[in-house]
C-alpha cells in the first residue's frame, strides 16, 4: 500500500499540483474511485483528499456532477490580480517590520531556488514559496491563507501562457525586495512587489 494511502494532505498537494500545471483540466471530473485506485488507498483518504482541494479553492464540488478541477477565465484572473495587489503589500508592510535574520536566511534559499531552477515547473514552485516566505513574519495566518490560495490560484496562468516560453533568469525584482527589508523599508519594498506583480 502506497505511504500515501494514510496521507490525504499528501495526496491533494500531489493534485493539487496537477491542477495547477495544467495536467489535469480545467473542469475536468476528480473521481474518488479513480483517486482511490491510483493512489492504492481507501476511499477515506480520497473522499478527504478531495474536500482538501475544495478547501484549497482548486476544485468545486457540484450537485450531481461531482467534484471537478477549478475552472477560470479572464476575469477571474483579473479579480485574482487585484485581490493580491491588495492583499500581499498589506502582508508584507507587517513582515518587514517583524521579520529576523534568520526569516530573512529562509527567503533568501528560495530566491536562489529560483535562480538555479533549470525547468519551469521547479522554478514556478520556488517562485511560489518565495512570494509566500517574504510575507510570512506578518504573523496574521487568516491574511497568509487567503493569499496562499490566490497564489496557487494565479500559478496555473504561468502554466497555461508562459511556461513553454520560460527562460532561466534571476529576478531583479526578488533581489530589490529583499534588499528594501534588510533596510527595514517597507514602503519601496512593497512599491517594487506591486510592480512586480502587475507585471502579471
Amino acid at each position: 500500500m502506497s505511504d500515501l494511502s494514510k496521507k490525504p494532505a499528501a495526496i491533494a498537494d500531489v493534485l493539487a499540483e496537477e491542477i495547477i500545471r495544467g495536467e489535469i483540466a480545467q473542469g475536468a471530473r476528480l473521481a474518488q474511485e479513480q483517486i482511490a485506485t491510483r493512489f492504492k488507498c481507501s476511499h477515506v483518504p480520497a473522499r478527504e483528499a478531495l474536500q482538501r482541494l475544495v478547501q484549497m479553492e482548486l476544485a468545486t464540488f457540484i450537485p450531481k456532477r461531482g467534484v471537478r478541477a477549478f475552472s477560470l477565465n479572464a476575469e477571474d484572473l483579473d479579480d485574482i490580480l487585484e485581490m493580491r495587489l491588495a492583499l500581499e503589500p498589506l502582508a508584507l508592510a507587517k513582515a518587514v517590520a517583524n521579520a529576523t535574520p534568520a526569516d530573512m536566511r529562509e527567503m533568501e534559499v528560495y530566491r536562489l531556488a529560483c535562480d538555479v531552477a533549470r525547468d519551469p515547473i521547479s522554478w514556478e514552485k520556488a517562485n511560489r514559496q518565495f512570494h509566500l516566505e517574504i510575507l510570512k513574519p506578518c504573523g496574521r495566518p487568516l491574511l497568509l491563507g487567503r493569499i496562499e490560495q490566490l497564489q496557487r490560484l494565479s500559478a496555473q496562468k504561468f502554466h497555461a501562457k508562459w511556461r513553454e516560453t520560460w527562460l532561466s533568469t534571476s529576478d531583479n525584482d526578488h533581489v530589490a525586495i529583499l534588499h528594501a527589508m534588510e533596510r527595514k523599508d517597507a514602503k519601496t519594498a512593497c512599491t517594487i512587489l506591486r510592480r512586480h506583480l502587475a507585471r502579471g
